[in-house]
């Protein structure tokens, strides 16, 4: 065949243009790796990282408990798209999905929700308050963040209130405690079944610890009552399944360095860019989402800390 000039220089230019332009973005796909960290107990491990579109957002852990009338699913995820493939899971390997609950009002336990929305979705009563007054600031947030991992998202609030005490969900029984520090109103969970105690955001492990909304003693505090209880494993908010006291341990030794640390730059005088210009404390810059979560603390704790240290004129003894 022989090709006109024309020709050959359209198919010159379609060649160049297939070859340079960029190729059409993937659509990003959650990949989960489940463990079975004891009998019926399905460990979902978030990336110990802060969010970041290479992580979608995935940072925090889920956990499913079988149950005789599907999944008791207990934190949903960061996205509709993460909601949907752990309501996927749920469905293809434990039966569809008995109920759900969010251990707290921060976005990455609880923006999945649309996936589980057919059915009941317990929190506490704060918890879901926050929810309800926070939604649009934390979506606008994380849309700034995630880009099109976000894309469908839209945060629904729990439908049910949790109260602390016995719960049975499709023959499964579970202890529900009410505490507080990391937020205004943290779930904790315990499968009686097996001993598995799900401590959501009041415990982490290999990474640093976020204080938008802490209350350092009452955390401290609420760690001490976990401690009290028996249990055969932990799974912390953020970091591996254990079955010793690590995560309690570490958690609350960052919580005073961290508080000894704000103290210590407020009282001699530091400003906030000082603080967070000296980065985490030694013991703690190599846990993960450091030294970001170390200078995001600073940023939401320093004012309180300002102004202990150096009290508004006229208000001064």
């Amino acid at each position: 065949m022989i090709l006109t000039r024309r020709q050959t220089l359209l198919t010159g230019a379609a060649a160049f243009a297939a070859a340079t332009l960029p190729a059409r973005a993937a659509r990003p796909e959650y990949r989960l790796h489940p463990q079975e960290i004891a009998s019926g107990v399905w460990l979902f491990e978030g990336a110990t990282e802060s969010f970041d579109p290479k992580n979608g957002g995935a940072i925090c852990n889920i956990v499913m408990l079988a149950s005789h009338e599907g999944a008791i699913v207990i934190d949903t995820g960061g996205t509709a798209r993460q909601g949907a493939a752990l309501r996927a899971f749920a469905d293809q390997r434990l039966g569809g999905v008995a109920a759900s609950l969010n251990t707290h009002h921060h976005p990455d336990h609880w923006f999945g929700n649309q996936a589980f929305a057919d059915r009941p979705i317990h929190a506490l009563p704060r918890t879901r308050r926050a929810q309800s007054e926070d939604a649009q600031v934390l979506a606008d947030g994380l849309y700034r963040i995630l880009g099109s991992w976000m894309n469908g998202t839209t945060p629904r609030p729990a439908s049910q209130d949790a109260v602390a005490g016995e719960m049975t969900i499709g023959g499964r029984e579970l202890e529900i405690l009410a505490l507080s520090g990391h937020s205004q109103a943290d779930l904790v969970v315990q499968d009686r079944q097996t001993g598995t105690l799900i401590a959501g955001d009041l415990l982490f492990l290999n990474r640093a610890p976020s204080f938008p909304d802490a209350d350092i003693p009452t955390w401290a505090s609420a760690i001490t009552t976990i401690a009290q209880i028996p249990a055969s494993g932990y799974v912390p908010g953020h970091g591996p399944y254990h079955r010793d006291s690590r995560a309690m341990g570490q958690t609350q030794h960052y919580l005073s360095a961290m508080d000894a640390r704000l103290r210590g730059a407020a009282n001699n005088g530091l400003t906030r860019i000082e603080a967070m210009a000296a980065g985490p404390m030694p013991d703690y810059a190599h846990l993960g989402a450091n030294p970001q979560e170390y200078q995001r603390s600073v940023i939401q704790r320093w004012r309180e800390y300002e102004l202990r240290a150096l009290p508004i004129l006229g208000q001064a003894g």
